[in-house]
C-alpha cells in the first residue's frame, strides 16, 4: 500500500536520551520560548491548552506528517520542556524549505528578512506585489526569506495557491508587521538541531510507513469544510477533498492496530464524525475562532473535533 520511506530511522529505543545526554544538551542551549515562525491557516495555537491536555505522558518518537506553523512541536520542545526524536514533514515544499534554512542558516536569513522590512515599511503596497509577484529566487535562503515576509504581510497569513502552484494572495492590512522575528528564528534554530528533529517533503502516507508502537502521532490534516463558502483546501495545488479525508482515516485505524499514540484534529462535520466512528468514545469537542474568514462576525461560534485512540 505504501512506498518507501526515507527517514532511516533508529530503533525507538535507541532515541531516547538518557539523563547525561539531557544535561548536556540544556547546557548547550535553552530550548524554551519557540513559537510558530509563519501563520498558517487552521494553526493550532489557540487551541494548544486543549491539545496539552491530550499528549500522551510517555511515547517514543514523535511524527507530525502536516507540520504546518508547527505550533504542537514548539509546544512539546518549550512548553512542555520534552525530549525525543521528531519526524517533521509536509507536502508543502517551500515550507519545508523554510524549517531547513531556519535550521541551518538562520543568521544569513535574518539578515535578508531585515532588507525586506525595511523595504516593506517605505512604500507598504509596493513592495508586497513586487515580492509576491517577482520570479522565485534561485538560492533557498532567498526563497525562505520572500516566503516568510509574505507570509508576514498577506491577507490573514492565508498560504494558497492557484492550480500553477503560484502564490496568489493580496496583501494584508498591516501597518508595521515584524517581518524579521530574529529572537524567536534563532530559538527555533537552536530547538531544530539539538531535538533530533528530521524535516522532509512528503505525503502523509509516506512520513507514516514506519511509525509503531508507542510512538505519537499528531494528525492535523486541511480541515474538512463545514459549509460549500468554508472549502479552503489550497495549501498546496492538489488540494485536499472527501477522498482524502476518507484516505486518513483508514490510516488512522492502520496506526491504532500498529498501536501507535495517534491524535487528530479536524472540524466537527458529520462526515468527520462517521469516518472516525470507532473512536467514538475518544472525541473531544472544543470552541474556536476562524481566523481566515475576512468577516469578523462569522469567526466565531465554531467548533473543532480532538479524536485520539487511546487514553489521556
Amino acid at each position: 500500500m505504501h512506498s518507501s520511506s526515507n527517514w532511516n530511522l533508529e530503533s525507538p529505543r535507541s532515541d531516547n536520551f538518557n539523563h547525561n545526554q539531557i544535561r548536556g544538551y540544556s547546557r548547550l542551549v535553552d530550548l524554551r520560548d519557540c513559537y510558530p515562525f509563519v501563520k498558517w491557516a487552521g494553526g493550532k495555537s489557540q487551541i494548544i491548552s486543549e491539545l496539552d491536555s491530550l499528549i500522551p505522558s510517555e511515547f517514543n518518537r514523535y511524527f507530525e506528517p502536516f507540520l504546518g506553523g508547527g505550533a504542537m512541536f514548539f509546544h512539546l520542545i518549550s512548553d512542555r520542556n520534552m525530549r525525543f526524536s521528531a519526524y517533521l514533514s509536509d507536502i508543502n515544499e517551500e515550507l519545508i524549505t523554510a524549517y531547513k534554512v531556519v535550521k541551518n542558516n538562520v543568521s544569513e536569513l535574518t539578515q535578508i528578512l531585515k532588507r525586506h522590512e525595511r523595504e516593506y515599511n517605505r512604500n507598504h503596497s509596493k513592495y508586497y506585489y513586487k515580492l509576491r509577484d517577482e520570479v522565485k529566487p534561485v538560492t533557498d535562503i532567498d526563497k525562505t526569506a520572500r516566503f516568510i515576509a509574505l507570509n508576514k504581510t498577506c491577507f490573514n497569513g492565508l498560504y494558497r495557491v492557484n492550480r500553477k502552484g503560484i502564490f496568489n494572495v493580496p496583501m494584508g492590512r498591516y501597518k508595521k508587521p515584524l517581518i524579521c522575528d530574529a529572537g524567536n528564528l534563532e530559538n527555533i534554530s537552536k530547538a531544530l538541531k539539538y531535538s533530533r528533529a528530521s524535516i522532509r517533503v512528503s505525503d502523509y502516507e509516506n512520513a507514516l510507513v514506519e511509525a509503531e508502537e508507542d510512538d505519537f502521532i499528531y494528525l492535523d490534516p486541511p480541515y474538512h469544510p463545514t459549509s460549500s463558502t468554508a472549502n479552503f483546501t489550497g495549501y498546496s495545488d492538489k488540494g485536499f477533498g472527501d477522498n482524502d479525508q476518507s484516505e486518513l482515516s483508514k490510516i488512522f485505524a492502520e496506526l491504532n492496530d500498529r498501536k501507535c499514540k495517534v491524535l487528530l484534529s479536524n472540524s466537527d462535520t458529520p462526515l468527520i464524525r462517521k469516518l472516525y466512528s470507532d473512536f467514538s468514545g475518544h472525541i473531544k469537542e472544543v470552541n474556536v475562532s476562524r481566523v481566515i474568514n475576512c468577516k469578523a462576525s462569522k469567526r466565531l461560534g465554531h467548533k473543532e473535533l480532538l479524536i485520539s485512540n487511546y487514553s489521556s
